[in-house]
């Protein structure tokens, strides 16, 4: 989720960018926002790949893989907050030595038993580039402006775009654990399936 968030915030950020900058005057816009937009976010990323290795933030069943289970039992019940982890500590144990016994991991994953969640890691972010959404966030002050707006007033619609992405991100974190991810998923697919067959049957009107 986080992940998620961070992601929307960042295209949010650069359309904000983007905006500001087309309104200098000066012919320098171009070297301000290869400076912001381009350096700096290079830069804390940067920063934020040693963060792991500075703190050693490791997940309890890493260290149980690696045989420090008591490590990986303080660790859990630092993650969960209450010392009541003993069920799913065991757990995590009887995974990990469940593991070390499965041969030939990737050849498991072309089982019958296993196709079905095999077809919807596969379909699932498929079709979620197949809508075109990529091609509407990385480009949108262009469509913006090749359906006729200005120049500025295309970056401000794709600002108030990004907005809205993170609107909807975060509508959607404090939702998912209230409504559940399947419930979710169908209405986002339902959703996705009429605005797909609208823009569809649009496009063969203007052509036809």
């Amino acid at each position: 989720m986080l992940f998620q968030l961070t992601i929307t915030i960042g295209i949010f950020v650069a359309n904000v960018f983007n905006y500001i900058f087309s309104r200098m005057e000066s012919g320098e816009e171009w070297f301000v926002n290869l400076l912001y937009y381009a350096t700096f976010p290079a830069v804390m990323t940067t920063l934020s790949l040693m963060f792991p290795l500075i703190f050693r933030l490791d997940t309890p069943i890493s260290l149980i893989v690696r045989g420090f289970n008591k490590r990986a039992k303080i660790t859990l019940i630092r993650i969960r907050g209450t010392t009541d982890v003993k069920e799913e500590f065991e757990d995590l144990l009887v995974a990990s030595e469940s593991s070390k016994v499965v041969k030939h991991p990737w050849v498991s994953l072309l089982k019958r038993q296993y196709r079905p969640q095999l077809t919807f890691a596969i379909v699932i972010p498929f079709f979620q580039q197949l809508t075109g959404m990529n091609v509407i966030v990385y480009n949108a002050p262009v469509l913006f402006k090749t359906i006729g707006f200005e120049a500025n007033a295309s970056l401000l619609f794709a600002m108030i775009t990004g907005c809205c992405n993170v609107i909807a991100t975060l509508v959607s974190i404090f939702t998912v654990d209230k409504f559940g991810r399947r419930s979710l998923f169908l209405k986002g697919v339902i959703q996705m399936f009429i605005c797909q067959v609208t823009f569809f049957l649009n496009t063969l009107l203007m052509l036809f």
